[in-house]
């Protein structure tokens, strides 16, 4: 049966046999999924419906304080509903997280929306999650709560990878550090980053590289750290004939300022190894596999094409054994 997606309280459905977890799950990553994995257990032994609450947009990006650096999200709201269809579960809540919403006690967030409004005879949480407001309620809240109102509480371990117990904050400072293949690890799978492509200065192609310039999808989505990534890249609606392998190219990417042309602006550039053709518009979903070096800057334009061809061997390297 498909997912139901529910984008506010008043759209979903009351289910009393609902067992529900509640979470930001920024990445969905695999401490994430194992929580998931929890519930749908959970839910399955008592002939209920498995069911996630998360909100949108996410927590940090309301509450922002003006002396903090700006949050950086691991997955938009609308690519965690993907990820938690693939997990299957049977209902997603998302419910929209304002500065008033960041102001309920709580117990009135398990008493008036867990269990009056979504439905709840069960709940599974994370090992250190905290909700309500000031993230006052705890696992002891929800004891008290459960014995109080009805519904059945279950604390999942915290999940650990060589000696690491993840976290999404785990998982941004190995992006930006460039750490792709520990932030794979983590996520159980590549790190995605969306964007359309616009005119650029069109330098590449002179170079015989020509790029792919991209504006974010999402001006909150994390960027790794500057240099240069062997990619995936998949375009989003194009030759809709060819099945979804078809639609992914290998490629590199490159983030940084370009100080070999003495730039000062970041941008983010797409190269696509095995295409041709115009991209201007298109929608691109980047996939990063390993990163291939820092940002460097070349004495020529020479120098710079001699070593885009060592990156273009290098990331076939990579992307071959995917």
């Amino acid at each position: 049966m498909a997912t139901q997606i529910f984008r506010s309280l008043d759209e979903g459905r009351f289910d009393s046999r609902s067992v529900i977890t509640v979470g930001t799950f920024d990445g969905l990553h695999r401490g994430h999924q194992a929580i998931v994995d929890e519930l749908k257990r959970e839910a399955q032994a008592r002939q209920g419906s498995a069911t996630v609450v998360t909100f949108d947009p996410h927590p940090q990006v309301v509450l922002q304080r003006p002396d903090k650096p700006p949050v950086q999200i691991l997955t938009t709201t609308e690519e965690k509903i993907a990820l938690l269809q693939r997990e299957q579960v049977d209902r997603i809540f998302v419910i929209p997280f304002t500065l008033e919403f960041s102001r309920t006690p709580s117990d009135i967030f398990v008493r008036d929306i867990l269990l009056r409004r979504v439905g709840l005879q069960a709940m599974v949480i994370g090992h250190d999650h905290g909700f309500g407001k000031n993230r006052e309620g705890d696992f002891a809240t929800l004891q008290r709560l459960g014995t109080e109102l009805g519904f059945a509480v279950r604390e999942a371990p915290p999940f650990e990878m060589n000696g690491v117990t993840l976290s999404s904050t785990k998982i941004r400072e190995a992006l930006l550090n460039g750490e792709i293949e520990k932030a794979s690890q983590y996520l159980g799978r590549p790190y995605t980053w969306r964007g359309t492509v616009e005119p650029g200065e069109e330098r590449g192609r002179t170079l015989g590289f020509p790029t792919a310039n991209l504006r974010p999808s999402d001006e909150k989505k994390l960027v790794p750290a500057n240099g240069v990534y062997a990619v995936w890249v998949e375009i989003e609606n194009f030759h809709q004939r060819r099945t979804a392998e078809e639609k992914k190219y290998p490629g590199m990417m490159n983030i940084g300022l370009r100080p070999t042309f003495e730039k000062t602006t970041r941008t983010v550039e797409a190269h696509l190894l095995d295409f041709s053709g115009d991209l201007y518009g298109a929608t691109l979903n980047v996939h990063f596999v390993a990163r291939l070096r820092s940002e460097q800057k070349f004495d020529s334009p020479q120098a710079l094409m001699a070593q885009l061809q060592r990156d273009k061997d290098a990331a076939y390297h990579f992307l071959l054994k995917c």
